[in-house]
């Protein structure tokens, strides 16, 4: 939605250097708010915003923006879901606009430290204290809104909505992270805890920052319910159509034109049934891929259910190699999600006609969508056979293969799968999201560093809700809200995901999962809830959502041009940080492939 910058220094109020260094970072952010600007300055802070105007378009809603006591002072970025109601609880302030952010404002004076938890919404914000001489930060409960920070050679409290903006002052280092660069061959994402750079941070997701005398504190202001509901189905599912239906009404809410993308799978479908709702003539957009990853059939189904405008766009193959640089370039950080191009393209179609997008981001993790759950159904079941019988089971297979026994070569075979996989948290570490694995990726990077995401919440081996969990607090915030955030605001627009209403997550994440998932179906609640609103090719298709061909991708012949152009040329910048000749063995046209295409199209741009 928007984009926000600060410094703060003492005695920088007469410094032009940093006046210059603000307005280098808010420029550099242009594309996340080209509606207005703004900057304010302290004695000891700077602040500086770039406007996308979604709520109250009047200049009210100018940012940095003033408390009514003129102490404290704000930049926000993002939307408050319900913040009318919120405005109506605080009948003491003197509102001067229909902002979200002045409600963030009142909020700042009556609840300080305590306002986040008050907070509904995808946010980021800055609040200058100017009594207290302190900073406080603050980011959504599941990383929607991006929050950047560092500290400069001169000891300065850098932050920023995008690294770039940091970058843009000159007074942070950019050197690599290589723990950062180990988790994205891992997993083919940045780990939303850290960035890329060594010297610049991230406040992580449900997180608050006070920054004072030159200090730093990060404390978590919130985290996913331990304890699961004693509720019937029946209630269950009555508790989360009303949810469901409310987040929807709230994020429909806009001053300006709003659009659904619609995929053709479950999640979307719905959102777009609900929607209707409220909007008529609903404009909807897909994204069109040629053969068995083409879900147009379904999305269309939908869109004449519900009489929307619906639009597809598609990429030819020749388009994707300057498309995939050009996204690339634009990208702070590498991002090996295959629907980045999908993602871009889509958005850029949608910022034709429309400002606000409601998508089906976070439906999987929530209502237990994908396969993999019913893989951990089945170990939960089953039980783990003994890691030390590992080479005895392989060989058992080997045996039964070569014999023809097919029962006993699948028995072997389950066996093996189960003494690999003892439990769902090491079936959901090792085997999920997983690109190279741990072996792999320290034969290929030069450094010897790993790391591995930290979990808030207990692991619960017994819970199938455990690795739903784990899903919604590190793939979502690293890989699928940065995607959105990033590629979005490249095109102006801003992307709504309403199944992540705090609300509905709470709820969701502390129902019991044969709720939401057995062995032979996914979406379970979601299907009883809202089946009627959908069509039966839906309800009976796998969900796809924007993926990719990627093996069709890299032999296009400018795609194979631009991989050996990078991945085979020992003096490309990627080989600063892993093995060439350990590279040349993976170039195999799969998805490992186009990781390390990413990483290495990515690093010849920023490094």
């Amino acid at each position: 939605m928007c984009g926000i910058a600060g410094i703060v220094k003492k005695n920088i109020l007469n410094d032009d250097f940093y006046k210059r260094s603000l307005k280098n970072m808010t420029d550099s952010m242009i594309h996340r708010g080209p509606d207005d600007e703004g900057q304010e300055y302290f004695q000891n802070c700077f602040l500086g915003f770039r406007r996308l105007a979604i709520v109250d378009l009047s200049k009210d809603g100018h940012q940095p923006m003033y408390s009514d006591t003129k102490n404290e002072c704000i930049v926000f970025n993002g939307e408050i879901y319900g913040y009318r109601d919120l405005k109506k609880e605080m009948p003491e302030y003197p509102f001067k606009s229909n902002t979200d952010t002045e409600v963030i404002l009142s909020l700042y004076q009556k609840y300080s430290s305590e306002l986040p938890k008050h907070l509904n919404g995808m946010f980021s914000a800055a609040i200058w204290d100017e009594e207290k001489q302190q900073l406080f930060c603050v980011r959504d409960r599941f990383g929607e809104k991006p929050f950047y920070f560092a500290t400069g050679k001169n000891g300065e409290f850098i932050f920023a909505s995008e690294i770039k903006a940091i970058l843009a002052t000159g007074l942070v280092n950019n050197e690599l992270n290589d723990e950062a660069v180990s988790h994205f061959l891992r997993h083919s994402y940045i780990n939303s805890h850290q960035s890329i750079y060594k010297n610049i941070k991230v406040l992580p997701p449900a997180s608050q920052l006070i920054y004072k005398n030159g200090e730093v504190k990060i404390s978590q202001y919130w985290n996913l319910p331990e304890k699961e509901l004693n509720i019937s189905e029946e209630e269950a599912v009555q508790k989360f159509r009303s949810l469901v239906e409310k987040s929807v009404k709230k994020q429909l809410i806009a001053d300006v034109k709003v659009g659904a993308f619609l995929s053709g799978g479950l999640d979307s479908g719905t959102l777009v049934a609900l929607s209707s709702k409220y909007h008529l003539n609903l404009t909807t957009l897909g994204f069109e891929y040629e053969g068995e990853w083409n879900e147009m059939p379904e999305a269309r189904s939908i869109s004449q259910k519900y009489n929307t405008h619906h639009k597809e766009v598609s990429l030819k193959d020749e388009e994707i190699p300057e498309l995939l640089l050009e996204v690339i370039k634009k990208l702070d950080e590498p991002l090996a999600d295959t629907a980045i191009l999908a993602t871009y393209t889509i958005c850029k179609e949608a910022a034709k006609n429309m400002t606000v997008v409601i998508t089906g981001n976070a439906g999987d993790e929530l209502f237990g969508g994908y396969k993999w759950y019913q893989k951990e159904k089945e170990i939960l079941d089953k039980g783990s056979a003994n890691p030390r019988l590992l080479t005895f089971y392989k060989i058992g297979s080997a045996v039964s293969e070569k014999a023809g026994f097919r029962k006993g070569q699948d028995y072997f075979l389950d066996k093996v799968f189960r003494a690999k996989f003892p439990d769902i948290v090491a079936y959901q570490k090792e085997k999920v999201h997983s690109n190279f694995s741990k072996k792999e990726t320290a034969v290929l990077l030069k450094s010897n560093v790993e790391y591995e995401h930290l979990y808030h919440f207990t692991l619960d081996k017994k819970d199938l809700n455990t690795p739903m969990k784990m899903d919604l607090t590190n793939i979502i915030p690293g890989d699928y809200m940065v995607k959105d955030d990033r590629i979005a605001m490249m095109h102006s627009i801003e992307l709504r995901t309403p199944f992540l209403d705090k609300d509905l997550v709470e709820f969701c994440s502390a129902l019991p999962a044969k709720y939401k998932v057995n062995t032979e179906k996914t979406k379970i609640i979601l299907r009883k809830a809202f089946g009627e609103l959908l069509t039966d090719n839906i309800l009976n298709k796998r969900k796809q959502g924007f993926g990719a061909p990627v093996e069709k991708w890299l032999k296009i012949p400018a795609m194979e041009e631009l991989s050996s152009k990078i991945l085979r040329n020992p003096s490309s910048k990627v080989f600063t940080k892993l093995d060439f000749d350990v590279v040349q063995k993976q170039l195999r046209y799969n998805y490992k492939h186009w990781s390390l295409l990413i990483l290495g199209i990515w690093m010849e741009e920023h490094v």
